[in-house]
């Protein structure tokens, strides 16, 4: 029960949820899924490289105290940067420059704080995960993300941390940062707006 629940716990899930839903408002407004599919990404598969690694590295067990300068760190650096390479590329797409901010506040907090995203243990508890705190200690990974559990008074950047906190009886308990709503929006305005978008004369919708 404690694994099941722990793997629900995801910014992702917010981020995920914040799509679907702009998926609907694009479609309610009369966009068409055919235009995004058609959206001309240039370079995706740095994209797609960029959430392999991080995917694998969700499940690749680190050591307690996380070093800025360890292999699964740097790997998780690396995918960020990957990232915002793409999104630089695609940076006439509409809301690609709000979602590259939204991945550098992301960047700038792990980076302050060894190469993790911070979250305190005010906020584990208040998604009802305190079962957490008896076997972490304080700068440990927590296992399948990419948060270390950090007090508040030893966060550096706390405000651009996990401070944000969607607690039961929603049905994906979450803490997420002010950069996942950044790219959340970035990312909304990006899919609205090309399922809205016409076609180029002479071309299909």
């Amino acid at each position: 029960m404690q694994r099941n629940s722990r793997r629900c716990w995801r910014p992702d899930m917010i981020l995920l949820a914040a799509l679907l839903v702009s998926l609907l408002i694009g479609l309610l407004l009369g966009g068409k899924l055919s235009r995004l599919a058609a959206l001309p990404l240039r370079l995706p598969w740095l994209a797609l490289l960029a959430f392999g690694l991080q995917i694998y590295l969700l499940y690749w067990p680190s050591a307690m105290a996380p070093a800025l300068l360890s292999p699964h760190t740097a790997i998780l650096v690396a995918s960020y940067l990957l990232l915002l390479v793409f999104v630089w590329i695609n940076r006439r797409l509409p809301g690609m420059l709000i979602i590259g901010l939204g991945l550098l506040m992301n960047l700038t907090v792990m980076l302050a704080n060894g190469g993790y995203m911070p979250i305190t243990p005010e906020a584990v508890i208040q998604v009802g995960h305190e079962y957490e705190l008896q076997t972490f200690e304080p700068g440990a990974r927590l296992r399948n993300t990419k948060d270390i559990l950090l007090p508040r008074e030893q966060t550096n950047l706390w405000f651009l941390s996990d401070i944000f906190v969607v607690a039961p009886p929603f049905p994906i308990p979450s803490v997420f940062s002010p950069g996942d709503v950044v790219l959340a929006l970035g990312a909304a305005i990006l899919i609205i707006v090309t399922l809205r978008r016409a076609p180029p004369a002479g071309g299909r919708s």
